[in-house]
């Protein structure tokens, strides 16, 4: 009676096993995870500590503090990111945000590319949507502190001054 029940206990081990698999998400860091949804590895920095992946696509990525990419526009990404990954997009973002303007903040809604792939990534803010080349985002970066903002914005203002005193010497 004891190997009958043994017997159906591994069979029984053995069909869960096979109809569920362990996830192999854990073995693979998230950067990895993207291209298999068609989507450019570096969307997210080099500091993400954690993340999850459900079958239906819902994730959650964990950085260690809030932090700034630069990229053609800076980038916010808050210690939680939220979203839905499905192939060519990510949905329902929450805890990334863009600067616009030089002041304004606005949270990125939903990433996505042209599926055949293209040279494109769209972002969506609200009802507008901007695109921008994806080859800015095939490596990984690096987040930056606050510290680095105010790096960012400096250069930028630099860049500015001396544009305009270009200009002004020309004249």
């Amino acid at each position: 009676m004891a190997t009958t029940q043994l017997l159906i206990s591994l069979f029984v081990l053995f069909v869960l096993f096979v109809l569920f698999p362990p996830s192999t998400h854990s073995l693979s860091s998230v950067h990895d995870i993207l291209p298999t949804y068609a989507l450019p590895r570096g969307l997210l920095p080099s500091s993400v500590t954690n993340y999850t992946l459900s079958d239906n696509g819902d994730f959650q990525v964990t950085l260690p503090s809030p932090c700034y990419v630069n990229f053609d526009y800076l980038v916010y990404y808050d210690t939680l990111v939220t979203g839905t990954l499905k192939y060519g997009s990510i949905s329902e973002l929450k805890g990334v945000k863009v600067q616009r303007f030089g002041v304004f903040w606005f949270e990125i809604d939903e990433i996505k590319v042209d599926l055949p792939e293209t040279e494109w990534v769209y972002f969506r803010v609200g009802v507008i949507e901007k695109r921008l080349d994806a080859e800015q985002f095939r490596r990984v970066r690096d987040c930056g502190s606050e510290g680095v903002l105010g790096d960012v914005l400096k250069e930028k203002k630099d860049k500015v001054r001396y544009s305009l005193r270009s200009k002004r010497s020309i004249e």
